[in-house]
């Protein structure tokens, strides 16, 4: 890993110290650039990408301290290293210099041998660390197409050990009219092709207001809105993505295709959790808004409709929404009736 040449930025106010440690940088397979003061460094630092900074500490107009210190404020330039070489011998100049980010400190004049194994040291670190961040961003882009940047964070953050938890969630299922049909009257490679396309097309509008794809099966999706990440209008927010997945799929073709989607939302208290093996797991919800979820969108066969959306929801909107009420039901599994609304004209809706 140490083999790929260092980009190193080297420090120091004197022409003669700068000429040596060049020298020695080069001497190691290295390239080098220079800097006579700290203000030119921290200019050099945030214009172009280097490996590892030589840095003195006595400089006119900046002092090391001081760039350390502004470093550190920056975070572009905190994780980058540095190595102060000064001709102080006082512990506590060391001290400090550690303390404010440095990754070593060596005395002037520098040994060869141990500046080499300093720099051969630090190198390996910034790649093993610069290795990390790709593979995270690598990870956070995957994570991306599925969930917002917030749901993201908090899953890098917690690495995936998102804690168990039992709240209030709004639930969003969604499901292709006829989808057997189209399934039959295509061969296996359109249609996997108008899936992609499709659900790349519904999904947009739930990523936007916050929601997570929970679960792809077949043709259908589920999506939750306020967990992992808290959402004080996750009704709303869930609302809003069904109108707008409904207005998608009812002006665009998916590769030659209509494909017309029905929708159940309902809101309740869920456990949300990770649950799985343990090698591989999976974020997901339970609870009984799930379920009438599913229900709302099964009845949309019965009732003509493709937006069901129940009282639990309805209730809870702060926006206006073009729902109007279609009296109660009694869903397969649940014992009391409940309040439901369907969609009306989308005309009088932005």
């Amino acid at each position: 890993m140490t083999d790929k040449p260092g980009r190193i930025l080297i420090v120091d106010d004197h022409a003669p110290n700068r000429l040596k440690l060049s020298m020695a940088v080069r001497a190691l397979g290295n390239t080098s650039e220079v800097a006579e003061d700290g203000i030119r460094a921290l200019e050099m630092m945030r214009a172009e990408p280097f490996d590892l900074v030589l840095l003195d500490i006595v400089m006119p107009g900046m002092s090391g301290h001081e760039v350390l210190a502004e470093m550190q404020q920056d975070a572009a330039l905190r994780s980058l290293p540095v190595i102060v070489i000064s001709a102080s011998d006082e512990v506590s100049t060391a001290i400090e210099c550690i303390e404010k980010g440095a990754e070593d400190y060596l005395r002037k004049p520098f040994d060869p041998v141990l500046l080499r194994a300093r720099i051969g040291a630090s190198l390996t670190k910034k790649r093993l660390n610069d290795a990390v961040l790709n593979q995270m961003d690598f990870i956070r882009s995957i994570l991306g197409k599925f969930v917002p940047d917030t749901v993201v964070t908090q899953i890098m953050e917690s690495e995936g050990q998102l804690e168990p938890r039992r709240t209030e969630a709004t639930v969003l299922l969604t499901d292709i009219e006829g989808f057997t049909r189209i399934v039959e009257a295509h061969p296996p490679e359109a249609v996997v092709e108008m899936l992609n396309v499709y659900f790349r097309a519904i999904i947009e509008p739930i990523t936007e207001h916050g929601g997570i794809v929970n679960n792809f099966d077949g043709d259908s999706l589920m999506a939750i809105f306020n967990v992992p990440v808290a959402d004080p209008d996750h009704a709303d927010n869930a609302v809003q993505a069904a109108l707008k997945i409904h207005a998608a799929t009812e002006t665009q073709d998916f590769c030659g295709c209509r494909m017309r989607t029905r929708i159940g939302i309902d809101t309740g208290e869920v456990v949300a959790g990770n649950v799985g093996d343990g090698s591989r797991l999976t974020y997901t919800v339970v609870g009984r808004a799930v379920n009438t979820a599913g229900r709302l969108e099964q009845l949309n066969k019965d009732l003509g409709s493709l937006v069901i959306v129940s009282e639990a929801t309805a209730s809870r909107l702060r926006r206006d929404c073009p729902l109007e009420s279609s009296g109660t039901v009694t869903l397969r599994g649940q014992g009391e009736p409940i309040a439901i609304r369907t969609l009306r004209s989308m005309e009088d809706w932005e």
